[in-house]
């Protein structure tokens, strides 16, 4: 049978729109219903759950049937995630693929509360469906970007006016731990003396920990110095700066004459004399007193006489003697000036250590014509300040702006706010001639700012929302402020538990957490929240290995109830052995689990055998590589016949010696030669392979060699066979992509860590993951298992936050006043994230919450599980369980 273009046409739409899942009308509250009319301009305070996501979609549907030309709408959605983005364009195509293929009657169900007149027309049913073939036809006219996509593709479009190479290619993460870790590199091998002074007085204030936290200071504070254009104006402001603050502008008085001194001598002298027997600190302050005088010690000796080992106060005794109080408050000002012009000389030697870091990683993506993602948000800063060159780039952009959203707003940064008051310069101006007049759609959530060590500024939403009312306010527009309240996520248990711990006054102290009532949208939905008691081996009896068999057990109670494991996500604060161990525990219990949220490949014991064997091929004296492989399940020897071999290789070695020969002494390999011909002959074609081949080439003639894939499973379960395979994809993406051997892979593979990351989302089986990594997403049931960690505290504290940030480096046991009093109030800082960090842990769950947690340790009182469990208990009983023999709270 002959078939024509339009049969033809019509089955292909058919296969595209043909979906068997309903879309029904949402229902809507006020507020929400408001938020998603496109004709006002809003900024929307949004709860946990409240479907934000669901008004945002509404907003898009509305504001495309509305448009009189839907391709030239001039929409731009800006998200803060990859994975945000993509959801919104799924749910904007899912309704467009129904209206374009369902009922009359469903698709006028449906437009009721989106057409701007009532009743639905066969005219507005008609131009709903014509939307999704526009759409299929140009996508680009709804445009829903991350930040750095949107800055990206402006960039790719205008080089020249930023100022840029054209044809740059963006960095990625693992490209950039390699220029990073280069940038490091060229500061050990640096000529420039200035730079090897700074490095030696670093390096030794650092004697108590390890180098490498110094590259960390590098790598996390080198972003602020890519927006310096000047360096030497930067450093200047930033000495001027720090030396106010750490009051050095105003030296106390250092020296006294030898009478004074001898002043104070006779008066400890004369109080030493009116007790009955000597006294320790009387003694040693005229001791040091006249040793000073007589100038055999110096300052640093003298001031243990008035001042506590921790040099930051007057110690006990002595503040008690009015007398000698003068000289010890003059030692105590001396004292702390010298720490804290320590703490300055420190500090300004970081800064160049970190200027000259911040240049080499600069150099080396110039020349190699690299953006990284710092790049794309402040280069674009630098287009847009320009107005005339902004009209330009927006002039010749696809379409003009019409409608800017702006999802997941309390993630934004500062930079990335300049960005949106620079598209709004104008945007205005004759936004209400048009049938749809131009709007701006603002949405977030302060209690979930949560990404500060990526740039966000939890209080930069309210201050951007009143800056650009002020800037809208100038074209007689108006910014309406809207709040969500209504959580459709979670049953009422949950919410009652989140409201009753940060409706507290302690952790709403700082004002965050103020006016956030949650209203339960599915007052029908059944849950619970459980906390369960600290596990501590010291007041429990219960030991680590004890605490992750109770939570494995809980989940197994759960899964053997019915629940699926797919429905069940733990988090934990960071990725630390917790994360391992949980999952070992599920894997024994037969439950599914659906791996981690980042897979760090040099983690897996598999991947750790194929690098040591890399290191071997490249090394054959690398004895230690060598007996690594040959335990693995390349080789599957026991350490018995391994440490034989070692024992026969050092008999050998020692006759050698012995005899004061100069034969070199024998390898493991050669010992191997002798004693196990067949182990030799694999691994000298391993050799020869490894020689010839590429890391893709290599890695996958190994894996299917002599069964070895199938000895990798046997050996480590199924679980290996994931990050095997992503292994074998890096391995192929290096051979296409970068030039060198085995060994410049090695070196790549190991400098760039090999994260990879995966979508939570679409993944099947109990979801372990972080915190940070489950914001946006949420599961029936939630198991919160690191709840007596703090933040981790950093040696580098904030001191000024202007145009260029200032701040100083000091290890932590300083005790200045001033350094203390900085850490005091960056700790405050980093506690109003932590307390924001567990809103969004408790508010992913939907139907029940079991809160865990256990530590060796004294747990603070402001640690997660201290503050929860101190509310919650005041209002609820406490039970005792009678399996773990442990107390809990039970909500429901």
């Amino acid at each position: 049978m002959e078939k024509t273009a339009k049969d033809f046409i019509d089955k292909a739409i058919a296969a595209i729109i043909n979906d068997d899942a309903e879309i029904r009308p949402v229902p809507m509250s006020p507020e929400q219903n408001t938020a998603a009319n496109p004709r006002i301009n809003v900024f929307v305070q949004a709860n946990a759950g409240t479907g934000k996501t669901s008004v945002l979609v509404q907003r898009l549907l509305r504001i495309l049937f509305n448009s009189p030309d839907c391709t030239a709408s001039g929409i731009l959605c800006l998200t803060y995630t990859n994975a945000g983005a993509g959801v919104m364009r799924n749910r904007i195509l899912d309704w467009l693929r129904y209206w374009a293929q369902a009922p009359d009657d469903k698709v006028a169900e449906l437009l009721r509360p989106i057409v701007s007149s009532l009743p639905v027309t066969d005219q507005d049913i008609a131009h709903a469906r014509s939307i999704f073939f526009q759409y299929i036809d140009a996508p680009e006219m709804l445009k829903i970007k991350t930040f750095h996509s949107f800055c990206e593709e402006i960039l790719h479009r205008f080089p020249l006016e930023a100022g840029i190479a054209p044809g740059w290619t963006l960095v990625s993460d693992a490209g950039q731990k390699v220029l990073l870790q280069n940038a490091f590199s060229q500061i050990l091998n640096t000529t420039r003396q200035e730079i090897l002074d700074a490095f030696e007085r670093i390096v030794g204030c650092i004697s108590e920990y390890k180098l490498d936290k110094v590259i960390r200071v590098l790598a996390d504070k080198y972003k602020s110095f890519l927006q310096v254009d000047n360096i030497v104006n930067y450093r200047k402001y930033f000495v001027d700066t720090t030396w106010k603050y750490l009051g050095l502008d105003n030296a106390p008085q250092m020296e006294i004459s030898d009478a004074e001194l001898k002043k104070v001598h006779d008066l400890a002298q004369e109080l030493q004399n009116g007790k009955k027997k000597p006294v320790n600190y009387l003694t040693n302050i005229i001791n040091a007193t006249q040793q000073l005088i007589d100038k055999t010690i110096d300052f640093q000796e003298y001031k243990k006489a008035y001042l506590k080992s921790t040099d930051e106060e007057i110690a006990s005794n002595v503040s008690k003697c009015p007398d000698l109080l003068p000289e010890a408050e003059r030692v105590y000002r001396i004292n702390q000036y010298l720490i804290n012009e320590r703490i300055f000389q420190n500090t300004m030697a970081m800064f160049d250590l970190i200027a000259e870091f911040a240049h080499n990683y600069q150099r080396s993506k110039r020349e190699q014509n690299l953006l990284d993602f710092d790049d794309l948000i402040l280069l674009t800063h630098r287009l847009f300040s320009d107005a005339e060159t902004m009209g330009w780039v927006l002039s010749q952009l696809d379409v003009s702006l019409s409608h800017i959203l702006v999802d997941e707003a309390q993630d934004t940064s500062p930079e990335q706010w300049d960005v949106i008051k620079m598209l709004l310069g104008d945007f205005f101006a004759d936004g209400d001639t048009s049938q749809l007049p131009r709007s701006l759609f603002v949405v977030g959530d302060v209690k979930q700012s949560i990404y500060a060590f990526q740039g966000a500024d939890a209080t930069a939403f309210v201050r951007a929302r009143d800056s650009i009312a002020a800037q809208i306010k100038n074209d007689q527009r108006a910014l309406q402020n809207i709040s969500l309240e209504q959580n459709f996520r979670s049953a009422q248990p949950v919410l009652t538990a989140v409201d009753a711990v940060f409706d507290d006054e302690k952790l709403a102290s700082d004002g965050q957490f103020t006016n956030m009532p949650h209203i339960c949208g599915r007052p029908s939905l059944q849950g619970a929240v459980e906390i369960h008691q600290l596990v501590s081996k010291k007041s429990t009896d219960k030991t680590y290995d004890d605490y992750i068999d109770i939570v494995a057990d809980k989940i197994a109670s759960l899964v053997d109830s019915g629940v699926m494991a797919g429905d069940i996500m733990v988090l934990v604060q960071s990725r630390n052995r917790l994360v391992r161990d949980m999952s070992s525990a599920l894997k024994r219990r037969n439950i599914a689990i659906a791996g981690l949220d980042r897979i760090v490949l040099p983690d897996f014991v598999a991947i750790r055998d194929f690098l040591n064997l890399i290191r071997w091929c490249l090394n054959v004296n690398d004895d230690y590589s060598l007996c690594c492989a040959l335990k693995s399940p390349f080789f599957c020897l026991t350490e018995a016949e391994i440490y034989n071999l070692c024992t026969l290789r050092n008999s050998a070695n020692a006759a050698i010696k012995k005899q004061g020969s100069d034969d070199p002494y024998l390898t493991l390999y050669a010992i191997i030669r002798q004693h196990r011909p067949d182990i030799y002959e694999r691994l000298r074609q391993i050799r020869r392979l490894s020689k010839s081949s590429g890391p893709y080439t290599f890695v996958t003639t190994l894996l299917n060699t002599d069964n070895v894939r199938q000895r990798f499973i046997g050996a480590m379960g199924r679980q290996v066979i994931e990050p095997l395979e992503e292994f074998v994809t890096i391995c192929l993406s290096y051979e296409r992509t970068q030039p060198g051997t085995l060994y410049h892979f090695l070196k790549w593979f190991i400098v760039s860590n090999s994260e990879i990351k995966r979508d939570m989302q679409a993944a099947t089986g109990v979801r372990i993951m972080t915190v940070h990594g489950s914001k946006g997403l949420e599961a029936k049931y939630v198991f919160l298992i690191d709840m007596a960690n703090l933040p981790k505290m950093s040696e580098v504290l904030p001191i000024a936050a202007q145009k260029y940030p200032v701040w100083m480096w000091a290890p932590r046991k300083t005790f200045s006043t001033i350094h203390l009093a900085a850490r005091a109030d960056y700790a405050d800082f980093l506690l109003q994230e932590y307390y924001r960090l567990l809103y969004v842990a408790m508010t992913r769950a939907q139907n029940e919450l079991y809160i865990y947690a256990q530590s060796d340790d004294a747990v603070s009182d402001v640690a997660w599980h201290s503050q929860v469990w101190r509310i919650l208990s005041e209002r609820y009983p406490v039970n005792t369980d009678a399996q773990t023999n442990l107390e809990y709270i039970r909500i429901q």
